[in-house]
């Protein structure tokens, strides 16, 4: 599921079936990497926010919480967590420094919260004509305040002028 899509959901309680309003925005932890609270807008007006762990489910069609006993007054969380609207503009550079583009989305696990993958938007005109490539977790080494770092697996044979023939990356 692409976090973006849940901006603007229904939020709904499990125990009496109230719509208490929507979400407004999700918070990721980068050290984490995963989803560490959603704010939620309330019909009434109010913002409150709910720690993941508290969630009953993130479906297609709505966010379902097992009451509005979990809700919780907003705080700022802007020293150690990343809205939305800050993830997806960090730039993407691997070890190497060469630039892979900007952050457009990221993909999680509805079930625990945990990122999947970052979206890509590449550099040029790629990421104009709205090309986009998904990069697996696993291949982010860190999500920082203004970038994201990729790693870059080794290729299995690697040539340099100085090595002269090809050597295996691999141990003998």
């Amino acid at each position: 599921m692409e976090l973006r899509a849940v901006r603007g959901r229904p939020v709904i309680t499990v125990d009496s079936g109230e719509r208490l309003g929507e979400i407004q925005d999700v918070y990721i932890d980068p050290q984490q990497r995963r989803i560490a609270l959603l704010r939620i807008r309330r019909t009434s007006g109010d913002i409150n926010d709910v720690a993941f762990e508290d969630v009953h489910s993130i479906g297609a069609d709505a966010v379902m919480l097992p009451s509005r006993d979990i809700l919780r007054l907003a705080g700022d969380h802007s020293q150690t967590l990343l809205d939305i609207d800050e993830l997806v503009r960090l730039r993407v550079v691997t070890e190497q420094g060469e630039a892979r583009g900007t952050v457009d989305d990221a993909e999680f696990d509805p079930a625990s919260g945990a990122l999947t993958a970052f979206v890509i938007s590449p550099p040029g005109i790629g990421g104009l004509l709205g090309r986009r490539q998904s990069v697996p977790i696993d291949q982010v080494r860190t999500i920082g305040r203004d970038t994201v770092v990729l790693t870059v697996p080794l290729a299995e044979e690697t040539r340099s002028e100085e090595q002269g023939p090809a050597v295996s990356a691999e141990p003998q």
